[in-house]
């Protein structure tokens, strides 16, 4: 008799009993959702910590200090000005000498301190100055020159509240044109022939072993000078600051030209004296026009012409036509004449040929 064999059933120790035998079948929904939503919350948490938050820049607010813009403006009548930046109570930078108007922006902590100071040039005291500090596009500073005062600063804190009451903001009108660059001639070229009748001549001026004309119309007389107090021993003075002195080289100036009496090199050195002493410093550009060889009664001479461009507050002209005629009239040292016609009157230009021309040696 054949007997069929059943299925054996499977016998476990209570210590190997199957764990899941024993968790009702409703269970295992609910554990695969809580399973769900830990990731999910898990995750989220760990990509705030990857991208944090955007105010911060990547680092706790207590690290970093937020910022804000600060512009610093500097508006008057004078065509350059001496400025310092920095901190009320910290270290001061000079900007040197810039050009009016006068506008930067840079980021601030919002703690930070801000100190600017605008001071006129050298020579060019007066006027009107003023400073203005904008803390988020709004102004918190503004001060301005007093009458007896050359100077305006403003300072104070980037969490100073705007000032009250409508204060505007300058207006940055255009400044003083720019100034051309330095030309300085190693060749020879003519002086020009200027074009127009020039003034009329009233006599001659005998001065340093040198004769020229004296002018008339607009010109003043001639007269003498001391030359220990004005460097020159005659002076022609014409209106709007038109000029013709005279004098003998000085020693400095011979020294400043190598001492070798060479007369373009003692040219050169005059007309950069004069740059030095009549125009504002730092702030006047030589052009030459004209370098060339003359002979003056059979003598040896060197004229140079050059446009001296500048600009100083109060006056009208920002060129000046220079010419210096030296010449060696035998003596130790040569004399030199000194011409200057300002660009707001060109109709005494002609009166430069009417000089050159004029000269004698006496």
């Amino acid at each position: 008799m054949t007997q069929t064999s059943r299925p054996g059933r499977e016998v476990h120790s209570g210590r190997g009993t199957k764990t899941f035998d024993r968790v009702p079948g409703g269970f295992y929904l609910v554990g695969a959702l809580v399973t769900v939503f830990e990731v999910i919350a898990l995750g989220a948490v760990g990509l705030g910590l990857v991208v944090g938050d955007p105010s911060d820049d990547g680092a706790s607010p207590d690290k970093v200090s937020r910022r804000v813009e600060v512009t610093y403006i500097v508006t008057g009548d004078h065509p350059s000005v001496n400025l310092t930046v920095g901190r009320t109570n910290g270290s001061h930078k000079s900007e040197g000498i810039v050009i009016l108007p006068y506008r930067k922006t840079v980021e601030l902590a919002t703690s930070a301190d801000f100190y600017l100071d605008v001071r006129s040039r050298e020579g060019q005291e007066g006027g009107t100055l003023t400073c203005t500090v904008l803390v988020g596009g709004k102004v918190v500073k503004q001060a301005h020159n007093t009458p007896d005062a050359s100077s305006a600063t403003c300072a104070g804190s980037a969490t100073d509240a705007p000032q009250r009451g409508v204060i505007a903001v300058p207006t940055l009108t255009p400044g003083a044109s720019p100034l051309p660059e330095e030309r300085r001639l190693t060749g020879t070229v003519k002086v020009p022939d200027y074009p127009g009748k020039g003034s009329p001549v009233i006599g001659t001026v005998t001065d340093s072993s040198l004769e020229y004309a004296e002018l008339g119309g607009t010109w003043d007389r001639s007269r003498t000078l001391d030359p220990i107090f004005d460097g020159f021993t005659r002076k022609q003075e014409g209106r709007r600051r038109a000029l013709v002195k005279s004098t003998q080289v000085d020693e400095d100036i011979m020294a400043a030209a190598g001492g070798t009496g060479e007369l373009r090199g003692v040219a050169g050195a005059v007309l950069d004296e004069r740059r030095r002493y009549e125009y504002p410093r730092d702030q006047a550009i030589l052009v030459d026009v004209a370098s060339q060889s003359l002979k003056v009664d059979g003598h040896d001479a060197w004229l140079v012409v050059s446009e001296i461009h500048f600009h100083k507050r109060g006056v009208p002209s920002t060129m000046d036509l220079n010419a210096v005629l030296v010449v060696d009239t035998g003596r130790v040292r040569p004399s030199v004449l000194w011409v200057v016609l300002p660009e707001t009157n060109k109709k005494l230009w002609p009166d430069l040929n009417t000089l050159v021309d004029s000269v004698q040696v006496r």
